[in-house]
């Protein structure tokens, strides 16, 4: 949202920023969970933890977007968040079966840990082209 953030209110910056900060925890944690996977070979309750640890982030990120929309006062501004959205998990669907049929070391690289990525990036990349032609 850098290019349309002075037109946003207080709340939007902030709900924004809190969001933003909260999507690079969830890629920061699957980079690290993925690199640990790479090098060691944790125990079946490390891996556990590991998913568990995982997932945290996420559903945090889903509670403060739901909060967001609950507290957002423009109904276009909701409108286009909940948008980008559905352009993000439509993307991580699109990506997931196409890589269900081509995925060539399932071991290595797992999809399931892209997936958070994948989403960050279509939703986030939607919603700031959809405010960048709407200005």
């Amino acid at each position: 949202m850098k290019f349309c953030r002075r037109y946003l209110s207080p709340y939007q910056r902030r709900s924004m920023r809190t969001i933003e900060i909260m999507m690079g925890i969830c890629i920061a944690v699957s980079i690290l969970l993925q690199a640990i996977l790479e090098r060691h070979h944790p125990s079946l309750a490390t891996r556990y933890g590991m998913a568990v640890l995982s997932i945290a982030p996420i559903i945090m990120t889903i509670i403060l977007i739901a909060r967001y929309l609950q507290g957002e006062k423009d109904e276009y501004l909701r409108n286009l968040v909940v948008e980008s959205m559905l352009w993000g998990l439509g993307m991580v669907m699109v990506a997931d079966s196409f890589f269900s049929y081509v995925d060539l070391h399932p071991a290595v690289v797992p999809f399931g840990s892209l997936s958070m990525d994948i989403f960050v990036i279509a939703a986030t990349s939607t919603l700031e082209f959809k405010l960048w032609r709407n200005q």
